[in-house]
């Protein structure tokens, strides 16, 4: 799925921020940068819902929720000079099942079996960074932060133990930007909201069997969240998150799959749901 490297590189990068980080107003915004320097770990479910809809005669779903699990890491202070610079990145996986509601068609387009349902094995990975500097408020006790931030989303869709099942890898990259609000509830207790809105980029699709791709329409990704973090202890947190992600695909091309025989994929929206808990590390 996401090679092993990809996390040691998050690793690596935000380990190197913190060294080069020093703290901005830290009596001022205590809490905000005790939540805003720490490494954490999270576990969750993860629901997706994938539809696509070609004609009134043939439209298939995928639904259901999966374990989740996610690494980050996040830094807040002076960098060269500037002030209040904030740098985060985020690794989140997912796997489980969905169900597949749709239909069965010949080599030929045509619809075989109008209704038909199976259990499909779904393996979803998220990579995140965001970069942007924040502007306090309230003194101290609030601050809205600007960014900039880039995904990469890779989807594995596996039906293979059907007889008739199938297996497709979808993937693109995603380039936003975003607002985050933090405030200060309690000294201990920090409550952000985050929203972003970008485009897809290199957005395809791998068909098992064929060896060609699918090159999709890319089209805009708007995602928003809601997160607590708690500090137990001047180091120890713990931490509590919500996110919702929209996007679409548009059409391909039509695509030869084997000798002979020539597809497409259709139009599709897919909706994410994430929530997590977690614990983290301030540093």
């Amino acid at each position: 799925m996401m090679p092993k490297t990809v996390c040691l590189t998050v690793c690596a990068c935000l380990g190197a921020a913190s060294a080069i980080y020093a703290p901005s107003d830290a009596n001022a915004q205590e809490a905000i940068l005790r939540a805003n320097n720490q490494v954490w770990a999270g576990l969750g479910g993860h629901h997706l819902q994938y539809d696509e809809r070609i004609d009134a005669a043939r439209s298939d779903s995928e639904s259901g929720t999966q374990f989740a699990g996610a690494l980050g890491g996040v830094a807040q202070g002076t960098v060269f000079g500037l002030s209040n610079i904030y740098a985060a990145g985020s690794l989140r996986f997912a796997r489980g099942n969905t169900q597949y509601n749709g239909y069965l068609q010949d080599n030929r387009g045509r619809v075989v079996v109008p209704s038909y349902q199976m259990d499909t094995r779904s393996t979803t990975a998220d990579l995140t960074l965001k970069v942007g500097r924040a502007f306090p408020l309230a003194a101290g006790r609030a601050q809205l932060t600007p960014y900039a931030s880039y995904t990469y989303h890779d989807w594995i869709r596996d039906s293979t133990r059907n007889p008739v099942g199938f297996y497709e890898r979808y993937r693109h990259h995603v380039v936003s930007a975003g607002l985050m609000g933090q405030f200060e509830v309690t000294p201990g207790l920090v409550a952000n909201a985050d929203v972003r809105a970008g485009t897809m980029v290199g957005a395809n699709m791998t068909l098992s069997g064929s060896s060609n791709t699918f090159n999709l329409g890319n089209k805009p990704v708007y995602s928003a969240g809601l997160g607590l973090d708690y500090a137990v202890a001047r180091n120890v947190h713990v931490n509590a998150s919500y996110e919702w992600t929209r996007f679409k695909y548009g059409r391909s091309d039509l695509t030869p799959v084997t000798p002979g025989i020539t597809a497409y994929e259709p139009d599709s929206r897919t909706t994410q749901q994430v929530w997590m808990v977690g614990l983290g590390y301030a540093f």
